[in-house]
C-alpha cells in the first residue's frame, strides 16, 4: 500500500471510533475515570489492568497500541460485535 492509501484507511478507522461514540454506540470513558489499576499481562495489540470503577464494580480493561494496524483489528472486531449487537461489557477507552 502506499504512503496516501494508509493515510486514508487510517482515517477512515479512526472517523469510524469517533462517529460511533458520537452516536453512543460505543460507551466512551476516560482512563482517569478508573481506580485501583493493576497491571495483569500485555500482548501484542496492547496491555491488560485489572480496574475499579466507582469503587464497586472490577472490570479488565484493555488498552490498545496506538498503531494503524491495531486500530485497524479494533475496528473490524468492533463492527462483528455491531453485527451480533453490543454487549454491555464492551467499552471504549482513551
Amino acid at each position: 500500500m502506499s504512503k496516501d492509501s494508509d493515510l486514508k484507511d487510517l482515517k477512515y478507522h479512526i472517523d469510524w471510533l469517533e462517529k460511533s461514540i458520537v452516536k453512543d454506540h460505543i460507551k466512551f470513558y476516560n482512563y482517569s475515570d478508573f481506580q485501583n489499576k493493576s497491571y495483569i499481562g500485555k500482548g501484542s495489540y496492547g496491555k491488560v489492568c485489572r480496574i475499579s470503577w466507582k469503587k464497586k464494580q472490577i472490570f479488565a480493561l484493555k488498552s490498545f497500541n496506538n498503531s494503524q494496524f491495531v486500530i485497524k483489528e479494533i475496528v473490524e472486531e468492533l463492527k462483528l460485535h455491531r453485527n451480533v449487537n453490543y454487549h454491555e461489557n464492551l467499552i471504549w477507552q482513551s
